[in-house]
């Protein structure tokens, strides 16, 4: 017999999302989709969408092999590959992963929020290499501040106008003096849907909305992705 291979592109339950490169409004399992939806019959499901390697429900036969290339800076220390499959008849056999080589370095300098004069000593210590431009790693610089900094890109570009790196990102990272206070001084960016609803809803209610809301909102954001695609 014929061994039977199911594809998707899917958010499975359960699934684990990779940090700042994921599309969130699906986050917390929202319209997630449970692993009995592939009958026993099917002998491997290859999935897409989330962008970490994770087999499903603990089944080795339904998987996401991940995306092969970094898809955020914040993927530095994931290895991403690629997934041989190998079936006989209509069994799987065997699920071998495959490292692929990454051909520029994700760096983050230094690797903890600092304030500003440690974060530019911390660059200005950069060995020097001799490395074409399009092998230079890509550089994220996570900055600690009291308060929005003046000419912070252009201080930070001066330290770096000789070292071997391309800035990629400045995080800036504010003290917190209350958790109101944190959450206005996040970037746009760096906030997503959900924690703007959750936080509006701590601020008037307390506690936490309640499924049906988080699920029409869910829903609300699917449709307004999918108006702004087409």
């Amino acid at each position: 017999m014929q061994a039977l291979i199911a594809m998707g592109h899917v958010y499975m339950a359960s699934g684990e999302l990779s940090e700042m490169s994921e599309r969130r409004i699906l986050g917390g399992n929202q319209h997630a989709l449970p692993a009995d939806i592939f009958s026993d019959d099917v002998a491997y499901v290859a999935l897409g969408h989330l962008h970490l390697a994770q087999q499903v429900a603990k089944q080795t036969r339904i998987r996401y092999c991940g995306s092969p290339l970094p898809l955020s800076l914040s993927e530095r220390h994931y290895r991403h590959q690629v997934l041989a499959v190998t079936l006989e008849g209509n069994q799987l056999q065997s699920v071998t992963p495959h490292i692929v080589p990454r051909a520029v370095d994700l760096w983050r300098v230094p690797e903890k929020a600092s304030p500003l004069d440690t974060v530019l000593a911390s660059l200005a210590a950069l060995a020097p290499q001799d490395l074409p431009l399009a092998q230079q790693p890509l550089l994220d610089v996570p900055v600690l501040l009291d308060k929005p900094q003046p000419m912070l890109r252009e201080k930070i570009l001066a330290v770096l106008e000789d070292k071997p790196v391309r800035l990629a990102k400045i995080t800036p990272h504010y003290r917190e003096t209350s958790q109101d206070t944190g959450f206005r001084q996040q970037h746009l960016s760096d906030v997503e849907p959900f924690q703007v609803l959750r936080h509006g809803w701590q601020q008037k209610y307390q506690g936490e909305p309640d499924e049906a809301l988080s699920a029409t909102f869910s829903h609300l954001l699917e449709q307004l992705e999918q108006d702004e695609d087409q």
